[in-house]
């Protein structure tokens, strides 16, 4: 039962901070395009893919099973089970409305491109050397203890 509500409560905190950012977004974004008002519909679609992403995130990430299996593993995991309904939910927003012009998708796929390549540098560089100074650390301890 711990289990589960650690799960439910990840979900919450990951919600409340996903989707007030994102509303906090999108309303500068409305009064900067001099609209005052964000219609409801666009929030519940912006909750529903919050909630997506929330729980793809947990699934991914915070799942004993699939941790065991990497963190590149569970980020391309991420990527598969998020970027599909993000984009689905992008065209059911009028983001990219109708096929989208160039720019747009341009910028997205740099955007997804480059966190990607961003975390596998970090996962290379900084983890790997971590994991290094760690294993050092527990045979050091382990070799003065016997």
């Amino acid at each position: 039962m711990g289990r589960v509500k650690q799960i439910l409560c990840g979900i919450r905190d990951g919600m409340a901070y996903a989707f007030s950012w994102l509303v906090i977004c999108t309303v500068a974004v409305s009064l900067i395009g001099g609209k005052n008002a964000v219609p409801v519909s666009f929030l519940i679609k912006l909750f529903a893919l919050c909630l997506w992403a929330v729980i793809s995130f947990m699934v991914c990430f915070k799942t004993q099973r699939i941790q065991k299996k990497g963190f590149i593993f569970s980020l391309t995991l991420f990527y598969i089970l998020f970027i599909p309904v993000e984009v689905l939910m992008f065209f059911a927003m009028h983001i990219f409305s109708g096929t989208g012009n160039p720019v747009g998708w341009i910028v997205f796929g740099v955007i997804v491109a480059l966190s990607y390549l961003l975390s596998l540098l970090i996962d290379h560089f900084v983890m790997k050397r971590d994991a290094e100074v760690y294993t050092r650390k527990i045979l050091d301890y382990t070799s003065k203890k016997t």
